[in-house]
């Protein structure tokens, strides 16, 4: 008798997983053709077409939809394209979102039995893994959220933001999440599966440089005066640098005095100069301007606001010490005089400059 065939080995299961369709992650303009808008699928629609052909029924869910309406679609709330103000708030939704659903997923990881042990350097880790797809553009502004930092992401009407991501179709980032918000970049708009032949949507063939912003809004000059221990972070720690890479390398940095405040030109977020201000003594001092800015303007800026923040707390006098004939130079032109008798310990000769003197021919 001819021997029974072999029964064939039941495919291995994949992997569980669940999927969540988030109606706010979509990408930025929103649905619609010709400037008319469309709802998008609704949530049945997308069951239909997700179950039984790819997912489980039970690992599907919704999030971001109208719990109140089964027809309505994931865009059922536009009234036209979404504004670029619009796409900015969404993504400030999702990123709080995301993170809390992140958060959720970390208080379950150490005692879930479908989390697997990635190893790193031999050492067990417990993690899951978590993927986002979406569309460039609003996954540009999910990023800058992510990496730039919450606090400096919102655009205003009509600027574009500083911070850039740029995504090639179908390339990847890696990010570890390690709760509280805290992210740490593995990885950036990676493709090992595609050859460059192949790369689609990630050159300034397809637009992305809109998202430099405008020199009218980059090079929009303002300044800051704040006392020295007030300064933001990020401002003080420009400033810093300035003072290290163009001051005399002998002028070590010094904890700021009491009633020293710190007078600061910002063109967008780079500080193009900077200098220091002493209410009590009128000493202004570590004025430094970046080499690329200078003549336009900017140590002017720095010298009027000193005169302005001088009389607004009663200073009469303001004195410099100028240790280089440039800097004599600079001082002289905005209406500085040698201060004859009057020298600093190391031989310097003073100037000075009364705060009523303040309009300059």
């Amino acid at each position: 008798a001819p021997s029974e065939p072999e029964p064939e080995p039941e495919p291995e299961s994949a992997p569980s997983a669940s999927c969540i369709v988030n109606a706010f992650y979509h990408e930025s303009e929103g649905c619609h053709v010709k400037d008319e808008p469309r709802p998008g699928m609704n949530r049945r629609e997308i069951s239909d077409m997700l179950v039984p052909n790819a997912l489980d029924p039970s690992s599907l869910s919704f999030d971001g939809f109208d719990p109140h309406n089964a027809d309505a679609g994931w865009y059922s709330h536009g009234t036209g394209p979404e504004t670029r103000p619009e796409s900015e708030e969404r993504a400030s939704r999702f990123y709080v979102w995301m993170c809390e659903y992140l958060d959720e997923q970390l208080a379950e990881a150490s005692h879930a039995a479908d989390v697997f042990d990635a190893g790193v350097d031999g050492a067990p880790l417990l993690r899951r893994t978590v993927l986002l797809i979406g569309h460039g553009d609003f996954m540009a502004l999910l990023l800058k959220r992510i990496i730039a930092g919450f606090g400096y992401a919102h655009e205003r009407e009509g600027i574009t933001h500083r911070s850039a991501f740029v995504h090639w179709n179908t390339g990847t980032t890696d990010l570890e999440y390690f709760g509280a918000g805290r992210f740490l970049l593995m990885s950036s708009n990676q493709t090992p599966h595609l050859p460059r032949s192949l790369l689609t949507g990630g050159g300034l063939k397809d637009g992305w440089s809109y998202l430099m912003p405008d020199d009218k809004f980059v090079l929009k000059q303002e300044v800051a005066v704040a006392f020295s221990d007030e300064v933001d972070g990020h401002v003080q720690e420009q400033a810093d640098a300035l003072r290290t890479l163009y001051l005399d390398k002998r002028k070590a940095l010094a904890e700021p005095a009491e009633g020293e405040v710190t007078l600061v030109v910002k063109r967008g977020l780079q500080v193009v100069g900077c200098a220091s201000f002493h209410e009590r003594t009128g000493r202004l001092s570590d004025v430094v301007v970046r080499p690329s800015v200078r003549g336009s303007q900017v140590g002017r800026a720095l010298v009027d606001s000193a005169v302005a923040h001088a009389k607004k707390v009663g200073t009469e006098e303001l004195v410099a010490e100028p240790d280089t004939d440039e800097a004599k130079a600079f001082f002289s032109k905005l209406g500085f005089e040698e201060g004859g008798e009057r020298e600093d310990s190391i031989g310097t000769k003073m100037m000075t400059r009364k705060t009523r003197n303040n309009e300059l021919t």
